[in-house]
């Protein structure tokens, strides 16, 4: 069964990259906080770790940075119906998630035209990725804590970009939770635990399809519990000069559209509180 779920027809029918033409997701289009500022992305991207078990002489390729033997799996996802588009597993889990995705760009991973992905601060400037800006606040939990609006197109960019990208960190809380072997581990051969993230992955789209309102059991799921916060360190990666210095002019304009936009919605709010204190 694990063959059978990881391989075609059945994987290739439920796990499957978007096309160029792929509409709007919805959480962007109908949210004047994101639209149009990322009409272009087609979802969020990440890795993950999953707990693999190897014989002792194998282990130091796989161990991560927590101490744990582990595969980093890379993965992108839909924003609205929170389905798996791509899985690339089976990396050691000493591989940084640039080095992952670096793999995966040279073997199957393709994004059409102009469209993106979203990912965290441990990718690089990359066409495929639309990422935030470096040494700048951006995680959800930092925002929720300060409890502060933001004070420049940086921090504004960065907190819109984390509140859409929380997408990719859910869908894999929600996959653990639901199949609790991949934080457990099992001990078969690495060629069977390499397969078992993929089959899950088309599993969970199989049933968010045919049952969506199963999706309901996993409303306290926020994000990923094997994932740690990213500090805004970006990774430089192997990208050319060009595709660093479009993906950074990209940013800047999708943030500077976005700051102006903001700025005008609280002229009109300081206008209206203006007008009822009259």
């Amino acid at each position: 069964m694990l063959l059978a779920f990881s391989s075609p027809p059945f994987y290739t029918t439920y796990v499957r990259l978007p096309e160029e033409d792929e509409p709007i997701p919805t959480p962007i289009y109908n949210n004047p906080r994101y639209h149009p500022f990322f009409d272009h992305a087609l979802g969020a991207a990440d890795g993950s770790h999953i707990v693999t078990a190897l014989p002792l002489d194998e282990r130091s390729a796989s161990r991560n940075r927590k101490g744990g033997i582990s595969q980093n799996v890379f993965a992108t996802c839909t924003l609205d119906t929170l389905l798996f588009t791509y899985v690339l597993s089976g990396i050691e889990g000493s591989a940084t998630d640039s080095t992952v995705f670096q793999m995966a760009r040279q073997v199957d991973f393709r994004v059409p035209g102009d469209r993106y992905y979203l990912a965290d601060a441990g990718y690089g400037f990359v066409d495929l990725l639309l990422v935030p800006y470096r040494g700048v606040r951006y995680h959800l939990a930092e925002w929720g804590r300060a409890g502060l609006k933001p004070v420049n197109k940086e921090e504004l960019f960065n907190l819109r970009h984390a509140k859409l990208r929380n997408a990719i960190e859910r869908i894999f809380g929600i996959l653990k939770k639901r199949f609790p072997i991949l934080r457990a581990g099992c001990e078969y051969d690495m060629k069977y635990q390499v397969r078992l993230p993929p089959a899950l992955c088309a599993l969970h789209n199989f049933i968010r399809i045919y049952d969506p309102s199963e999706i309901q059991d996993f409303q306290d799921v926020q994000g990923d519990p094997d994932r740690a916060p990213q500090t805004g360190e970006l990774a430089e990666g192997p990208a050319t000069r060009a595709e660093r210095s479009r993906a950074d002019s990209r940013r800047d304009y999708i943030a500077q559209t976005m700051w102006e936009s903001y700025q005008g919605w609280l002229r009109q709010a300081e206008a209206g509180e203006d007008e009822q204190m009259e």
